[in-house]
């Protein structure tokens, strides 16, 4: 799961548990059909595949493929900062509250918190920066998450809740870990990667 500032990540956590186009003279050039084609799910075998899969996921708030892209065992490693604000939460969230908070976030619907407060839903997100630094490793035996492959990214997302509400930004890095089986395609052998977690090391807000 993505981290909001404190006061989105309480309402998730508790409550949850600009067209591209061809340019060209009418006069002496047809219109291209296909000259920026629309980003699309790729067949995920490489770990950068799958993660242009999760930013077009995320853009596109598609829940179905959101589900496909995650492993059963997936997790995602919160911060001690938000495990100390929010101790009922836990260290981790598991893939069944991921696949619950993402449900009800791609829904764009509103919600309401434990006090009955109206949450206004994410109408779109967009990515400003996701720009992997350095090169996907092998996480060793001892790791938090063990024998996977991982990336750390620097990334800034911003929530849309509407033109009457704020906007929520994510800033700083998140570490992925990816992990693959085998898979047949065309008769061709092919690795089908998933993602297995993520460790939020983004800013407090």
């Amino acid at each position: 799961m993505l981290k909001f500032n404190k006061l989105a990540l309480a309402a998730l956590l508790l409550m949850l548990a600009a067209a591209g186009g061809c340019i060209f003279s009418p006069t002496d050039v047809p219109p291209c059909t296909d000259c920026n084609p629309a980003p699309t799910i790729q067949f995920p075998d490489s770990e950068d595949k799958l993660m242009a899969n999760f930013q077009y996921i995320y853009e596109t708030m598609d829940y179905q493929e959101f589900r496909k892209m995650l492993d059963p065992n997936y997790i995602t490693v919160l911060q001690q900062s938000t495990q100390t604000d929010f101790p009922d939460v836990g260290e981790t969230l598991d893939l069944e509250e991921e696949l619950r908070i993402h449900d009800r976030m791609f829904s764009k619907q509103d919600v309401t918190d434990p006090l009955g407060n109206l949450i206004a839903g994410v109408q779109t997100i967009q990515f400003q920066t996701f720009q992997r630094v350095g090169v996907w490793a092998t996480s060793p035996a001892n790791d938090t998450i063990p024998n996977a492959r991982y990336a750390l990214y620097s990334v800034q997302f911003l929530f849309d809740r509407g033109q009457e509400n704020s906007t929520l930004k994510v800033t700083g890095n998140i570490k992925f870990y990816v992990t693959s089986r085998d898979s047949i395609v065309n008769g061709t052998p092919k690795p089908y990667f998933r993602m297995v977690g993520q460790v939020d090391l983004t800013e407090d807000q």
